[in-house]
């Protein structure tokens, strides 16, 4: 009888473990999961450009291997995009199946949206549980990315995929209440009773420790910062305008740019604002310097567009401020987070983009800012909804249950492995007999 003590894992996912997303939310909870007992083979999809940097590859490999999870980086590939998305399947399918022969995995554990086609169609080849782990509502982000118009054929195909996914999956994860509300209402998850579980993009709590901080005061600079990619339905341009009205107000003003976003369209942007050029900066740093930045903040931003697939998002910045104290100026409706902010009174809601908005929201900021309890409550609202341990024991929950299952029979499928295996000895006599 197969035991859920350490179930093999194959975790499929369509990024790469080398750039900041992979560093900041793949690698933590694969390491954690292996800690916890899984044995894990990664596969992702690096880009070319974080291929060639080798020390930073290896330092990677050199890592895994020392938390005992067997890495396989794969290239991404972007252009053509229809065609390279069709390649970069066919490959991770491929690599799995080799992985596959090697592992015999009891769970293919697909993340993203590309990376669930490649699961979907590889667990039943190998016999394996499927998990998808949906990254939002990925046809709705294209939409409001700008990319689709909704209701168009590449949004209609895309979400009967998602559909498909959701369908086939023996278990599914989510990043909010919210959008597990919306998957458990979709009937082929009812009639399945599928296990739903709400894992947010969860922080590494040990290497982003709080540090202590005085409260915020009028007569020091008030230092903002805005973490990741610039663009789409990242707000950027609010950002800016936001930090320019402050500075208007208070005089002492700072926006701390921390993305990888080609840097002459971010300072294009700044330009316009109007907040001066010496009341900015703009850098990439590498995962491992983030907590170090942020240590020297007061006030992060996450403004995101208004759509049908907010819902569906875990801003892991969010986490990320909150855990070294900071509160955040967020726009309403994204996933959990303006319930969190109001309840938990860590931030502020930017409800439109005005003037006179931007005024009152400062106020509301600044208020906020003076009270000596906030970088605690900003602490604890971190480990209460994003912390890495709490979200990977409900992972391996979701693996115990689902392996425990095959244990106890519940799942008659006979998996592709046993199929090609030959025939016990005793079986071939008996066999022979008749």
């Amino acid at each position: 009888m197969r035991s859920d003590a350490c179930p093999r894992v194959l975790y499929l996912v369509y990024w790469g473990a080398a750039e900041p997303l992979g560093q900041s939310i793949v690698l933590p909870p694969v390491i954690k999961l292996a800690a916890m007992g899984a044995t894990v083979t990664l596969i992702t999809f690096e880009k070319p450009a974080d291929l060639v940097r080798r020390s930073e590859v290896e330092r990677i490999r050199a890592t895994l291997e020392g938390h005992r999870v067997r890495w396989v980086p794969l290239r991404y590939h972007k252009r053509p995009k229809g065609p390279a998305k069709l390649l970069d399947v066919l490959h991770g399918v491929g690599a799995g199946l080799r992985q596959a022969v090697r592992q015999r995995p009891d769970i293919v554990h697909a993340r993203t949206f590309v990376g669930g086609v490649m699961g979907a169609l590889l667990a039943p080849l190998v016999g394996a549980k499927f998990i998808y782990h949906a990254e939002g509502f990925y046809p709705d982000e294209q939409v409001d990315g700008g990319f689709w118009a909704e209701g168009s054929l590449p949004h209609r195909a895309a979400r009967l995929v998602e559909r498909v996914l959701y369908s086939r999956a023996d278990g599914i994860i989510v990043l909010s209440e919210r959008a597990k509300a919306v998957v458990e209402r979709l009937p082929a998850v009812q009639r399945r009773t599928t296990s739903v579980i709400v894992v947010p993009s969860c922080v590494d709590l040990e290497l982003f420790s709080a540090v202590g901080r005085p409260p915020w005061h009028a007569a020091r600079e008030l230092r903002f910062v805005y973490i990741g990619s610039i663009g789409g339905r990242y707000l950027f341009k609010r950002v800016a305008e936001f930090a320019a009205t402050a500075y208007r107000r208070l005089g002492r003003v700072s926006l701390r740019v921390l993305t990888g976003t080609e840097r002459g369209s971010v300072e294009a942007v700044l330009r316009d604002s109007g907040l001066p050029r010496d009341a900015w900066s703009i850098e990439s740093v590498p995962h491992s310097s983030m907590p170090e930045e942020l240590s020297r903040q007061d006030v992060g931003f996450f403004l995101f567009t208004r759509g049908i697939s907010e819902h569906g998002c875990s801003p892991t910045k969010v986490g990320e401020y909150w855990a070294m104290g900071l509160p955040v100026v967020i726009t309403p409706n994204v996933s959990d987070t303006e319930d969190i902010v109001r309840r938990e009174r860590v931030g502020a809601v930017l409800p439109e983009f005005s003037g006179e908005t931007y005024e009152r929201v400062l106020d509301e900021l600044v208020a906020l800012l003076k009270d000596p309890d906030l970088s605690e409550r900003c602490r604890a609202a971190a480990e209460k909804h994003y912390d890495l341990e709490v979200s990977c024991a409900g992972i391996r929950g979701l693996y115990g249950t689902l392996v425990s299952g095959v244990a106890n029979g519940r799942d008659r499928r006979l998996p592709f492995r046993a199929r090609m295996r030959p025939p016990a000895k005793a079986d071939r006599e008996t066999r022979g007999s008749g």
